[in-house]
């Protein structure tokens, strides 16, 4: 049973990686017959993975009280925030199941539960590195091909792989890794994601941490960052995120692209919209892209090429989920982030689990200006991540047990 669970596992997985190679090659839009078909393959990716997380449901029962709570609670409310995305219109169906963004994000915590099975990083770290080959070759036509962000979505998981796995893999695929870690930083310098730097400084530094500082320093100072970045979380939800923006910008001077989203979103959603949110297909209108495009085109006389005003996701990851679920939304994923975090860096006896423990750290923190939850490989990890921390089990062997169930070489 689980040799055939593992291949359709495997299958799964590969055909997300297809459907985003397609996806960012082509930029279907619209009501298409080839972004039908583009879009077909995400379904069924989509169905054999949330098919494979539910045949592993009973496993929940490994997992203690809380998460258990937690758990439940983030998929009942993930379901509601779908349904509320529901019409009549066939066009609206297909935005809502394939659009990684949409109502198929939502469902992507009950990717946890194959997590709660450790032999499934086998699968998935295998898979990886096909991901990390379409790449390379994708990325040797730059010059005639234009990136988008959507490039971003198969060239992220190399932060994952350098945190976590690059020690399970034989000498090929650490090449193949190193070599996606140069796309990966071209594509985000000639793309000016600045983002994508700051995830590979984290990255870094919760590595280099790992290395160079004692155990008990390092747990003093995870806990003091996490303390720390609660308050901020706090402030920027009360006092409002301009404010401290702008004292940082006493201090430093940088671009700010993020201040006017906070600004519109918080202040367009009435209070019961800022409680429960405005669906997995909830919109919120842009002054600023209004008045941005009225410029470019009245003024300027060029023609508009980005977001229409009324925009249906915005880019900041806690953002997203307060305008789709609410506050809801956001205080049970951010609890559970921090639950995983707990686990994973002071109640875990391994590096395997530390480190996903940090990657959910990293993904936590960065949330806060950027990576919207979707339904792709980086979101994929992030829940997968945390069910193999919830479990007990994984969380008390030592590094040799853990080494023993994770063979790629």
């Amino acid at each position: 049973m689980f040799i055939k669970e593992k291949r359709l596992l495997k299958w799964g997985l590969v055909c997300i990686v297809i459907y985003i190679v397609l996806h960012f090659l082509f930029m279907p839009d619209g009501f298409t017959f080839i972004n039908i078909a583009i879009t077909s393959i995400l379904v069924i990716a989509t169905s054999i993975i949330l098919f494979l997380s539910l045949n592993n449901l009973h496993l929940i029962k490994k997992v203690s009280i809380n998460g258990q709570l937690l758990f439940t609670l983030l998929v009942f409310w993930g379901i509601i925030t779908l349904v509320r995305g529901f019409s009549l219109s066939l066009q609206d169906w297909v935005t809502n199941f394939g659009n990684v963004y949409m109502g198929i994000a939502w469902l992507t915590p009950l990717t946890l539960l194959l997590g709660l099975k450790i032999q499934n990083w086998n699968v998935i770290l295998k898979v990886i590195p096909v991901a990390f080959t379409f790449m390379i070759i994708v990325s040797l036509f730059i010059p005639i091909i234009e990136t988008n962000e959507e490039w971003i979505w198969l060239l992220r998981p190399v932060n994952f792989i350098f945190l976590v796995a690059f020690y399970y893999y034989g000498f090929t695929n650490r090449v193949k890794t190193f070599l996606v870690l140069i796309c990966y930083i071209l594509v985000s310098f000639l793309g000016a994601r600045r983002l994508e730097f700051l995830y590979l400084l984290l990255i870094g530094g919760l590595l280099l941490m790992d290395k160079i500082i004692a155990l008990k320093l390092r747990k003093v100072i995870l806990r003091t960052g996490l303390f720390f970045f609660t308050v901020l979380l706090i402030l920027i939800f009360t006092i409002g995120y301009e404010h401290i923006s702008g004292i940082v910008a006493t201090y430093m001077k940088y671009q700010d692209t993020r201040t006017f989203l906070f600004r519109e979103v918080m202040q367009e959603l009435s209070f019961s919209e800022k409680i429960f949110g405005r669906g997995s297909l909830g919109t919120y209108y842009s002054h600023f892209f209004e008045h941005t495009r009225r410029y470019t085109i009245n003024i300027l006389k060029k023609p508009w090429w980005g977001d229409v005003p009324t925009r249906i996701t915005v880019e900041v990851g806690y953002l997203q989920m307060i305008l789709k679920g609410g506050f809801i939304m956001f205080i049970l994923q951010i609890t559970t982030y921090f639950y995983a975090i707990y686990l994973a860096v002071f109640k875990s006896n391994n590096t395997f689990i530390k480190r996903l423990g940090y990657y959910v750290l990293t993904i936590t923190v960065v949330s806060l200006v950027e990576f919207r939850p979707s339904f792709t490989p980086t979101f994929i990890l992030l829940w997968v991540s945390i069910g193999t921390v919830f479990n007990k089990k994984y969380r008390m062997m030592n590094n040799v047990e853990i080494k023993n169930l994770i063979k790629l070489k």
